[in-house]
């Protein structure tokens, strides 16, 4: 064959399945394609220098750019067109379009490259006429604060004014907010938080709020983090990284105590250099400390030094707190008062918790006295300046009733434990006083809440806790330890895992009337008669697996002992030694049967045995034979007899009791008794009736009654029987609704599972709906699980509203 044909031959070959004048182009004018793509490149990469000019003029500097999202977009798809025009040159160049022996390859290459090139122009044609309009807006001033608090307020606002003119920077920082407890850290951060939403985050993907403590651990900080973008709970660095190496975000970190890792937290790296928006996202970080070693460790780029106030602000804000009407009724006082807020050094906290403690205060007598016990405080025995300010917050505690002043107390140092434990606590301690049913010891709680979170004292939490201000921490153990002259009358100790307590921390234990520590595996061997210790309290020590022998012998006059959350199988014979007990909590451990030595616990009255999950029926005559119990809790595995039952019901003034229910005799026996929890299960069960004696009840397990079919109510409606109901557990029935659950008013928790009939969940018969509808439906409902329903098919027959 001629050397032209066999040239040509694959050519042609290869050009039968080029079928337009187009791509014939592709593959002849590679070449001037290439050139075409490259000059339309450098007009779009004019163009991205013209906005990025923009972006940077410093005359837009601290304010908030409008169209943030859609500039970031525009930048970034020019990154990526810049880099396949590299790719494409650098392809072309290797030589792939060179003829390297086989003709008919090689024109698929340039075909290739010749159809890609021309694409790629058109979209970058189209992306330089996109080019985003650059338009910047003032930063909103913060809403104006009332009047009365005028003053205070502008200087918090040259704080925020400060803050946000930093967070409208184009560059990652670390910015700290430093200053003294109870200056006003948190204030000024949880204003920057406000503000940022009030105005869509100023372009910020995310801004996330997490709080801090004293005892606060990287995993649970990343926990947090991982809580509020909605990862899963065991969510490790590398998803917080993945989850936000795309976004631009604001992390807000109030009241830290040791540096925190960022890059361990799962926050890109924000020390570094990185000036190209389209390679790198915008991290600000801002932090509050009052510690000046941890603020220089964070290396934070920018500092606000938050300050204690001048006079005339300090009067504004303590007016603000105070009775502003008796205040300025008469001269004396108003001198008085003057004096007394110039003790308070400026210190915001000082100055509300003084004003709030002052508010009632009428006369000229109770303002000068007031002004003699802060005189006569002994400031002398404290170190520092942070705590010359707490014979002055004591003033606050002073004006309590004796036993609010110690449920304050508990309340602030037992921090952690959530609001229905602390009450639980109160109950048992006797400091919420005579009571006839939980239900009303637990309003006189609630009104004991109001009553410290109106002086300042405490505030609830999200979380369901009850919190204080470090600084009225602070001054809770200095109280408790009278006033600092002894130390270790109250042990608030958190172990984490140490296999043994220090000698010398032990040795403090025959000094001390309260000890509370958690997370230890073994319990110490006291060489000393702890006489004086009245309460312990050893908390989640889940490796905690023995009570030694002879352990309880060394505290007498024991009254309150809480072991709950602990691996502990057994209690020991000495138990029969704490003869004054009054209070025992074995709630989730791993004890299987009360032991025999409990019925010489004459005094017990609150006998707390829940979740233990290998506790079955109760001894005969153990109970009955504790003539003063008053709330005994067995809920949900632990049973009773009912010969058992009905003898401690004749012995005891039982006002509170929770239990798992196996025979109809004394399901209907419970019926006549204030019930708390319940666990029914019934084996032949066909029907329940409830009877309205359920006004007690807060958790109740209907399961294992596969011969259930109904659940009836006579001459009450639920909601009225149900009106305390907060969590319902059904499972293993032959229910078929539960549209009796609507409106109950208390229900947070609706778990439903495993039950076959189940085809609607809340069916209601067509006459009944519009009365159904015209209620609120679950008020209160917060969960709702619904695990293996094989025949469900709907949720209801007519339209359900969830919170």
């Amino acid at each position: 064959m001629d050397p032209v044909n066999l040239c040509l031959s694959p050519l042609c070959s290869c050009m039968q399945s080029f079928v337009t004048r187009q791509d014939i182009s592709y593959v002849f004018r590679t070449k001037e394609k290439l050139h075409d793509l490259e000059n339309v490149m450098k007009h779009l990469m004019a163009t991205k220098e013209t906005v990025r000019r923009k972006l940077d003029d410093p005359q837009h500097n601290g304010k908030l750019l409008d169209n943030q999202h859609q500039v970031k977009d525009w930048l970034r798809d020019v990154g990526e067109k810049e880099d396949k025009v590299e790719r494409l040159l650098d392809e072309y160049g290797k030589g792939n379009c060179v003829p390297a022996g086989s003709c008919s390859l090689n024109c698929f290459s340039r075909y290739k490259i010749g159809r890609n090139a021309f694409k790629l122009k058109e979209e970058i044609t189209q992306l330089t006429i996109k080019q985003p309009e650059i338009k910047f807006t003032n930063i909103p001033p913060p809403k104006s604060v009332p009047e009365s608090s005028k003053i205070v307020g502008e200087k918090i606002l040259s704080n925020l004014n400060i803050a946000c003119s930093y967070l409208a920077e184009e560059t990652n920082d670390i910015i700290g907010i430093w200053g003294m407890g109870g200056v006003g850290k948190t204030t000024l951060l949880k204003k920057i938080n406000q503000l940022l939403l009030d105005n869509a985050n100023m372009g910020f993907d995310h801004v996330l709020f997490i709080q801090a403590s004293q005892n606060t651990q990287l995993e649970e900080l990343r926990n947090e983090i991982a809580k509020e973008l909605h990862l899963a709970p065991d969510a490790v660095q590398k998803d917080i990284f993945n989850a936000l190496k795309t976004k631009n975000i604001v992390l807000l970190l109030d009241n830290i105590w040791e540096p925190v890792d960022l890059v361990g937290l799962g926050i890109i790296n924000p020390y570094r250099d990185d000036d190209d928006i389209t390679k790198s996202n915008k991290y600000k970080v801002i932090f509050t400390t009052r510690l000046e070693d941890v603020r220089d460790q964070m290396r934070a780029s920018k500092i606000i030094k938050v300050e204690c106030l001048e006079p005339d602000e300090a009067w504004a804000l303590f007016k603000h707190n105070a009775n502003l009407a008796v205040i300025e009724s008469d001269e004396r006082i108003n001198e008085i008062a003057k004096q007394v807020m110039n003790m308070s050094g400026g210190l915001p906290l000082a100055l509300q918790t003084l004003g709030k403690a002052m508010s009632k205060r009428k006369t000229v007598q109770d303002w000068e006295f007031i002004l003699d016990s802060i005189k006569n405080s002994g400031t002398e025995v404290l170190q520092g300046v942070q705590g010359s300010f707490l014979p002055i917050l004591k003033l606050s505690y002073d004006n309590l009733p004796r036993n609010i002043q110690e449920c304050f107390l508990w309340a602030s140092i037992l921090g952690w434990l959530s609001k229905d434990d602390l009450i639980e606590c109160w109950i048992c301690l006797g400091l919420i006083g005579n009571f006839d049913n939980l239900q009303q010891a637990y309003g006189t709680a609630k009104y004991i809440f109001n009553i410290l979170e109106e002086a300042g004292l405490l505030y609830s939490s999200d979380n369901g806790c009850v919190s204080s201000h470090d600084v009225i921490y602070e001054m809770a153990l200095w109280i408790a330890s009278d006033l600092g002259m002894n130390m270790n009358k109250w042990i608030v100790e958190e172990y984490d895992g140490l296999a043994e307590i220090p000698t010398e921390n032990r040795e403090n234990w025959r000094m001390a009337d309260r000890v509370i520590i958690s997370g230890i595996k073994l319990v110490p061997i006291l060489s000393l008669q702890c006489d004086d210790l009245l309460c312990l309290m050893i908390l989640n020590s889940s490796y905690l697996k023995n009570i030694p022998r002879g352990f309880f012998g060394q505290m007498p006059n024991l009254i309150y002992l809480d072991l709950s959350k602990s691996a502990i199988k057994k209690l020991p014979e000495d138990i029969k030694c704490l003869v004054n007990l009054q209070y025992l909590n074995i709630s989730s451990t791993c004890i299987s049967s009360l032991p025999k030595e409990l019925v010489y616990l004459s005094k017990l009255q609150y006998l707390m045995c829940g979740y233990l999950r290998w506790l079955r029926k109760v001894k005969n005559g153990l109970l009955s034979r504790l003539h003063k119990l008053q709330i005994i809790d067995l809920y949900p595995y632990g049973w009773v007899e009912l010969e058992e039952l009905k003898m401690s019901k004749k012995h005891n003034n039982i006002k509170a009791i929770g239990m798992r229910v196996v025979s109809q005799e004394v399901l209907r026996e419970l019926s006549c008794l204030p019930t708390t929890q319940l666990h029914i299960e019934l084996e032949n069960l066909e029907e329940l009736v409830m009877n309205g004696n359920g006004s007690y009840l807060n958790y109740l397990t209907i399961t294992n009654n596969e011969k259930l079919q109904k659940i009836s109510w006579t001459d009450i409606s639920p909601p009225e029987h149900f009106h305390a109901l907060k969590a319902l557990f059904i499972s293993e029935c032959n229910l078929a609704s539960f549209a009796w659950v609507l409106h109950l008013p208390s229900l947070a928790l609706l778990n439903v599972q495993h039950c076959a009939e189940v085809k609607e969940l809340f069916y209601v018969e067509k006459r009944e709906i519009h009365q159904v509808s015209e209620r609120p439906m679950f008020p209160a409902l917060q969960y709702l699980f619904l695990v293996y329903l094989p025949k469900l098919v709907s949720i209801s027959n007519f339209a359900v509203e969830f919170p």
